[in-house]
């Protein structure tokens, strides 16, 4: 029985240790899990995608800055991967994706896309509010002549969600196990 037991505290242990490590990354970006869509527009000049090449981002919001602390701006490949590099604004990471962040009266950034043969990239902005609420526009670049209409919710919301489901899953099923062992 102790020969069994062992093995499961270990990774009773490990499990502990890792996963809590695994989801604070993830949510070291609280307040895009409630953003809401904005009203406000994002501009991309060239429409469409192509491997090594500057991109111009503009945030068209009527508000000027007032009532706004930052913008943040991301940049995603297909595969859900950041890719490329802002030129502006301060570099952060929010849930593993390279995030730029830009003062209130700085609404404008170039990013750079990759050297290599992507079939798209999803240009992600976010809007945080004095009062902490988030709103968000995406513009997707194509390689074909059109680009694809904004996607009506952040697919790093629905990311996160999920993993930490999936973390407390894992987690209250090693938690039964145990119980069960020293039971």
């Amino acid at each position: 029985m102790m020969a069994t037991f062992f093995p499961w505290v270990q990774l009773l242990f490990l499990g502990t240790l890792i996963l809590p490590a695994h989801t604070e990354g993830e949510e070291s970006c609280p307040l895009l899990l409630n953003a809401t869509a904005s009203s406000s527009t994002l501009q991309v000049t060239p429409g469409t995608y192509q491997a090594n090449t500057t991109y111009q981002v503009t945030i068209n919001d009527s508000r000027n800055g007032t009532n706004v602390t930052e913008y943040w701006l991301q940049a995603l490949s297909p595969q859900n991967d950041s890719v490329g590099e802002w030129e502006e604004g301060q570099s952060t990471n929010c849930a593993a994706i390279g995030t730029a962040v830009l003062s209130p009266n700085q609404t404008t950034a170039h990013w750079t896309s990759p050297d290599s043969n992507l079939s798209s990239v999803v240009i992600r902005a976010y809007i945080i509010l004095e009062d902490s609420s988030t709103e968000f526009m995406t513009k997707t670049l194509s390689q074909e002549s059109t680009t694809v209409p904004p996607t009506t919710s952040p697919n790093s919301v629905s990311t996160v969600q999920s993993s930490s489901c999936l973390v407390a899953a894992l987690q209250l099923l090693l938690l039964h196990l145990t119980c069960k062992l020293l039971s």
